[in-house]
């Protein structure tokens, strides 16, 4: 008895073949897919973030702005004066709070500030020698005790900080000074501007 064998429909191995392909591709969509957000990148089709705003201006720390005078100092509650013979003397305001003057005297560069506030407002960042020297003033109902601080021995300059009536003050030099030399570019100034200062020490 001879068997008969059926041969199996041609098509059925294309739809076979189809449906590896298609799975294939899916497969490969989905790999890639995975692979763009592993790497931080948007999907095909997806709309971009929108970008970060940028930081406004008067988020800026500190702006300065740049006065006329001394006058312009008023409206932070005091008022400085740079020395009576000085140089080149720019005004300034800091962060809306901090009053500046920068000045030359004799070839040397001074910066002097004021602010109503306890806290540092010199912005200097230097390793000061450990001896500091003081400067007493007085006057009527008031006694102020200037601070003296050199850097390097005085070779890199000094810093003098004193306080008044809830007014921080700072007066800084980076060229070569000591004790005598900045208090005598000192003392013209706190003349005018302590009222009716009187050295006593």
């Amino acid at each position: 008895m001879r068997r008969m064998f059926r041969r199996a429909p041609e098509r059925t191995g294309i739809m076979k073949n189809a449906l590896s392909i298609v799975i294939a591709l899916v497969l490969i969509f989905v790999f890639a897919s995975c692979k763009q957000a592993a790497d931080g990148q948007a999907p095909v089709g997806a709309s971009p973030a929108p970008a970060a705003a940028s930081e406004p201006a008067a988020a800026l720390p500190n702006p300065v702005v740049e006065v006329e005078g001394s006058t312009d100092f008023a409206g932070l509650g005091f008022v400085i004066t740079p020395h009576q013979q000085a140089d080149d003397v720019r005004y300034s305001i800091i962060g809306g709070a901090v009053a500046q003057i920068v000045f030359m005297l004799d070839g040397q560069s001074f910066t002097y500030r004021a602010a109503q506030t306890a806290d540092d407002i010199s912005g200097v960042y230097e390793t000061f020698d450990a001896l500091p020297q003081s400067l007493d003033l007085q006057g009527p109902d008031f006694d102020v005790s200037v601070l003296v601080r050199t850097i390097g021995g005085g070779s890199r300059g000094a810093l003098a900080e004193w306080g008044y009536e809830g007014v921080r003050y700072s007066f800084y030099t980076p060229d070569e000074t000591d004790f005598d030399r900045l208090t005598d570019v000192l003392l013209p100034i706190l003349y005018v501007d302590l009222p009716f200062a009187a050295c006593c020490g």
